[in-house]
């Protein structure tokens, strides 16, 4: 459902529509079982171990964080939706409060830095591409 006021910018409700439409796209519930490992510029994630190091230095996280950080990381093309996020980690989709993947996120750019994690405004958030 998007809700337009007359007073909305015409900026501000091609953001609210381009919301709707990326909850339509598919993200399956992610298994951070395997032993895949990825790089993002200084940063490391080991799955296995479920590990971050940041310039050479083990960064410690909880496995909320961890798995928020994992999932931007494996859809690292996309913008993900606190939603979509919400649904890989849980295999659920539901409607609801997502404010705990926003306090992740937040407490994931304290870790590693601010900019690790790029919010695009009114649409969800991506890893940026060079860390």
């Amino acid at each position: 459902m998007i809700i337009v006021t007359f007073s909305d910018p015409e900026e501000q409700v091609v953001e609210k529509i381009k919301a709707v439409l990326a909850e339509d796209q598919e993200i399956e519930c992610l298994s951070v079982d395997d032993n895949k490992e990825m790089t993002f510029g200084d940063m490391e994630i080991r799955t296995k171990q479920r590990k971050v190091l940041f310039k050479g230095k083990e960064v410690e996280l909880t496995a909320r964080e961890f798995d928020v950080l994992y999932t931007l990381a494996y859809y690292h093309d996309q913008v993900l939706t606190t939603r979509q996020i919400y649904k890989a980690i849980t295999g659920e989709d539901v409607a609801g409060d997502y404010h705990g993947i926003e306090s992740s996120v937040y407490s994931i750019r304290k870790k590693l830095g601010r900019n690790i994690i790029q919010n695009i405004r009114g649409y969800g958030y991506q890893l940026k591409k060079e860390t």
